[in-house]
């Protein structure tokens, strides 16, 4: 029975999988969340909406009643026919205004459907943004990875190969086994990381078993354009333009309680007749309703105090959203210096700590330790530089604009401790075991003497 329901649910969902492509960029992934869901119950109460505008456009109904009288004991005090029969319709009219009130609040509500939708749709495509950028950083990472389990796969290599030559001990391959192992966990994680984010993007596409990859790189993504003025990005704001719709909405439902509070006359209009003898007369009449025990001034103080709620409402929205925008470009900013000071000070240099590492562990002037620990040092700052970047591009792409409530936190980035205390041992070994470009007599301003032939960092002597 379980393999008849998923051999069911495969075949439903295979002519769907069947026209999502396998590798999607930024631009598909928005085109094709646009058929989420969440936007289709949105599209839904949009046209609900309008159905309601239609009803309260619509007039009162008639009333009609027919009867029949005929004589049934004593004197003919009532009638002195054979039967007596009776016809009435009943109009009621609105002469108060109340069908123009529910008209004129029915519209405001399609309005804010309408604004609504807009909003599920920016969000929905917001977050499809995002997924996208989480899962291009993830893969990006997965290739970091990846490279650095090649890296220590050749240094194992290496190690045996000193090993057989009686250069390294067992213990040193036994390392260099373990940091391999160490490696393939860290792309399997990078493996799971990707997986989840394809999934995320996935639901988003109402697709559970597609498994999309990320085209392009963090690099080629466009910064999104940011509006200087932010009256004008707040005017933009879905966000703000439903708060708008909603106190818009609930001031017309005060008028409407308003005039609800008033009788609604009807107008009768009858025809009595009898049989044997035969005589008739016509009826006009109009009866209403007298408010005098309950006036419902409940009604009208509730939507008081709704519109009052609606306003305060939209002037929180107003305020958070505008001091959102101001950290939005707060955050940008501190992202952008810490990676430019990141890129200056630490990931254009890390690439020379490995081949000075390794030339020392040749020529038998380091340890694996240190060989190993460049390793790390190298893939851990790869790593943090695609964090910066994504996360850079991930506030790009939520601008205040787009943002219902996806509040980017505006901290100062650093790199992992990890990452930094390597840093400041390499740091330190440089400073106890550098000379001076005067002490070395083979130092050129690009690389340092022959007895390290590693590339010189910060003009310094390695060897």
């Amino acid at each position: 029975m379980r393999r008849a329901e998923a051999l069911l649910v495969t075949m439903i969902s295979a002519p769907a999988l069947a026209q999502l492509p396998p590798a999607v960029s930024l631009d598909e992934v928005l085109r094709i969340v646009e058929n989420s869901p969440r936007i289709v119950v949105s599209q839904r109460g949009a046209d609900a909406a309008r159905a309601e505008r239609v009803a309260a456009g619509a007039l009162l109904n008639p009333s009609l009643s027919v009867g029949r009288s005929r004589p049934s004991g004593g004197e003919r005090t009532i009638f002195d026919a054979n039967t007596l029969n009776q016809a009435q319709v009943e109009l009621p009219i609105p002469i108060f205004g109340q069908r123009a009130a529910r008209v004129r609040a029915a519209e405001l509500q399609v309005g804010r459907a309408e604004s609504q939708l807009r909003l599920t749709l920016s969000e929905t495509k917001r977050q499809a943004a995002l997924e996208f950028v989480r899962l291009l950083t993830a893969q990006e990472q997965l290739a970091a990875r990846r490279a650095a389990l090649a890296e220590v796969e050749r240094i194992r290599g290496l190690v045996a190969g000193r090993m057989d030559s009686g250069m390294a001990s067992r213990y040193d391959l036994a390392r260099a086994e373990v940091e391999t192992a160490l490696a393939g966990l860290g792309v399997q994680r990078a493996e799971g990381e990707a997986a989840e984010h394809a999934a995320a993007l996935a639901a988003l596409a109402d697709a559970p078993g597609w498994r999309p990859t990320a085209s392009g790189s963090l690099q080629s993504l466009q910064a999104a354009n940011q509006p200087v003025d932010a009256d004008a990005a707040l005017e933009r704001n879905p966000t703000l333009r439903v708060a708008r719709d909603d106190a818009a909405l609930a001031e017309a439902r005060i008028d409407v309680a308003r005039r609800e509070r008033l009788p609604v006359p009807s107008v009768a209009l009858g025809r009595s007749w009898t049989s044997g003898p035969f005589g008739a007369a016509n009826f006009v009449g109009i009866s209403s309703e007298i408010p005098i025990l309950d006036s419902k001034r409940a009604l009208e103080d509730k939507a008081q105090a709704e519109a009052a709620a609606a306003r305060a409402g939209e002037r929180a929205a107003r305020a958070s959203l505008r001091a959102e925008y101001q950290r939005h470009l707060e955050t940008l900013r501190l992202r952008r210096a810490a990676l430019s000071r990141f890129e200056k000070d630490v990931f254009e240099r890390q690439g020379a700590f490995l081949e000075m590492a390794e030339s020392a562990y040749r020529l038998g002037r380091g340890t694996l330790f240190e060989l190993l620990d460049a390793r790390r040092t190298q893939l851990e700052a790869a790593t943090a530089r695609l964090e910066l970047i994504g996360s850079l591009r991930t506030i790009r792409r939520s601008p205040p604009a787009w943002r219902a409530s996806w509040r980017p936190r505006a901290t100062r980035w650093t790199w992992p401790a990890a990452a930094r205390r390597r840093w400041a041992r390499h740091a330190a070994s440089a400073s106890t075991s550098s000379s001076s470009t005067s002490d070395c007599p083979a130092w050129t301003a690009s690389r340092c003497c022959a007895g390290c032939a590693a590339p010189s960092i910060a003009s310094r002597c390695w060897c």
